[in-house]
């Protein structure tokens, strides 16, 4: 039965990779940030909260030229760390606030007092994962090893940048 589940996955992945993709890191990524909702006791899921981007920018990824092997790992990895992550990072706790609802002047503000850290916090973390996914990892199951990691990461993030609600300005 698993060979079979592996298998059928394969034959997906060929096929209609974004697709597949989509259904397989939207699972995960929304997996974790319910668990991360849960371990807050949130006493309702908050499905707005929940949420995917990698398809497009691992193929952006693939288009970079130039060099060995390794010169080209070491050029992808740069791109990712220093213009994807912050960017990204910066996106994910803009809209973590937004959709808790937060209004946008207190997003942004939250926002410039944890990007740093979190940033900080994720090359501790991204750059070894990336590695190993951009040298090891077929182009079509990268993003489900990112996604994998994205769960625990999407706990870590939802769960450091939770405020006490008397503390913010609600959006309503």
């Amino acid at each position: 039965c698993k060979m079979r589940i592996l298998h059928y996955l394969q034959r997906r992945l060929a096929r209609n990779p974004l697709p597949t993709q989509m259904c397989i890191a939207g699972t995960i990524s929304g997996t974790g940030d319910c668990l991360a909702q849960y371990l807050a006791h949130n006493t309702e899921w908050d499905k707005w909260r929940t949420a995917p981007t990698l398809f497009v920018w691992y193929r952006l990824l693939e288009k970079v030229r130039g060099g060995s092997q390794k010169l080209l790992l070491a050029k992808k990895l740069c791109i990712d760390q220093l213009c994807f992550s912050p960017c990204f990072n910066a996106a994910i706790l803009f809209n973590l606030r937004f959709l808790q609802h937060q209004s946008v002047g207190t997003s942004w503000e939250l926002l410039k007092e944890d990007w740093f850290n979190i940033y900080t916090s994720s090359l501790k973390v991204w750059p070894f994962v990336q590695v190993v996914n951009l040298y090891f990892v077929p182009l079509n199951y990268r993003v489900i090893l990112n996604q994998v990691v994205a769960f625990f990461w999407n706990c870590y993030l939802s769960y450091t940048t939770q405020k006490p609600i008397d503390h913010i300005e609600q959006f309503y």
